[in-house]
């Protein structure tokens, strides 16, 4: 016979389960909460990102995106990162879209938590040989697509808009040999064509302008042709045009290559046959001229393509030739070239003292400086 529990030890027994069970629950609801506060603390506070676009007007040739962002956190906003992958500090920042498509920003808080918005634009209006982007600073003073379209910035620098309708820019030594264009410029120019259909040509042969205690290139008019300037100062100063001005970002300058130069002579003569080929319109009176200021060089709002200085270009003259001897009896104020000059640079055009068409090229070693020779910058983007 089995013995019986006496009634106190069940008691006692019932107790025992039951503290044992209020235990369990006790740590089970204690992790619970614990586990719950753990996470309200970690939970971090997601940042607000708006974007504004300053205009909802058709055919704008740019918006301006205005990007705001806001956080409940005490920590604040630590930066943007703007759709081009630019990231900046600060809660606010505005960006300049020249064309249609989508834009995303992302605001980045203080603990770390970012957030994206995405904004679609979709006023402007495509660019074309017909519609010429205007760069941001610039102005359009005069002129039309076919009479010479010209903008200048906030310093009087003009540039001319040499359309392009098929996207492809001319170049007449292609397929000569004796001729390359190989120049990093040039390539940078052939692309941006295939994409906005034309590029802008310096309005006037290029002069010398100090800025911050840098001279760079200028395109003004009135004044007097930088000249005694061998290419590689040249292609410097060209260069240096851009940001000594304070173009945008993405908008170039560079000195005038082979393309720009047949592509802007192709132009023009649609407009005057044979303009390129003969010596009717340059100055070739012997004194160089203010820029613009040959009447009969004035053909599409550009100026002096023809005569008063000649002008260097990107394109290599490979060809074995010697020097054009007219020219170094004419052009006493020659350098001579250096022991370690190799490379020939083609430079276009008649001068003053020198009766060449506009369409003419030959090549001079780069270090060389003549005080007929000058140059012409474009502007691209």
């Amino acid at each position: 016979m089995g013995s019986k529990l006496s009634p106190v030890i069940i008691i006692v027994l019932v107790v025992v389960v039951i503290a044992i069970v209020g235990f369990a629950v006790s740590m089970f609801t204690s992790d619970e909460n614990s586990g719950n506060a753990s996470g309200n603390a970690e939970e971090k506070i997601v940042p607000v990102i708006e974007a504004t676009v300053n205009t909802s007007e058709e055919n704008q040739d740019r918006v301006i995106i205005t990007v705001v962002a806001t956080t409940a956190d005490e920590l604040g906003i630590e930066s943007i990162t703007l759709p081009d992958g630019t990231t900046v500090n600060g809660d606010t920042k505005e960006y300049t879209v020249t064309e249609n498509g989508n834009y995303t920003f992302k605001a980045k808080g203080a603990n770390g938590e970012e957030i994206s918005t995405n904004v679609v634009v979709e006023n402007i209006r495509p660019v074309s040989a017909e519609n010429p982007y205007i760069p941001e600073g610039f102005e359009h003073i005069g002129g039309d697509v076919n009479s010479g379209f010209v903008i200048q910035d906030t310093f009087g620098n003009q540039f001319v808009w040499i359309p392009v309708p098929t996207g492809i820019l001319t170049r007449n030594t292609m397929l000569n040999s004796d001729f390359e264009e190989s120049n990093t410029t040039s390539s940078e120019l052939v692309n941006s064509v295939a994409k906005n259909f034309g590029f802008y040509i310096a309005r006037f042969e290029a002069s010398s302008y100090d800025i911050n205690g840098k001279k760079v290139a200028a395109s003004m008019a009135g004044k007097i042709p930088w000249t005694n300037v061998t290419y590689t100062d040249a292609y410097q100063a060209s260069l240096d045009m851009a940001g000594a001005f304070g173009y945008p970002e993405g908008i170039k300058t560079a000195i005038v290559n082979s393309y720009a130069w047949d592509t802007t002579l192709e132009w023009i003569n649609q407009n005057i046959p044979n303009y390129s080929t003969n010596t009717s319109y340059g100055n070739y009176s012997g004194t160089i001229f203010p820029t613009g200021q040959t009447q009969s060089d004035i053909v599409n709002n550009v100026c002096d393509m023809a005569g008063n200085v000649r002008e260097w270009t990107t394109e290599i003259d490979k060809s074995v030739v010697e020097e054009d001897s007219k020219t170094k009896r004419n052009n006493k104020n020659t350098t001579t070239p250096s022991a370690t000059s190799a490379v020939k640079r083609t430079v276009r055009g008649g001068s003053a003292n020198l009766n060449k068409v506009a369409n003419s090229h030959i090549g001079y070693y780069e270090d060389l400086s003549d005080g007929y020779w000058g140059f012409r910058t474009i502007l691209y983007k």
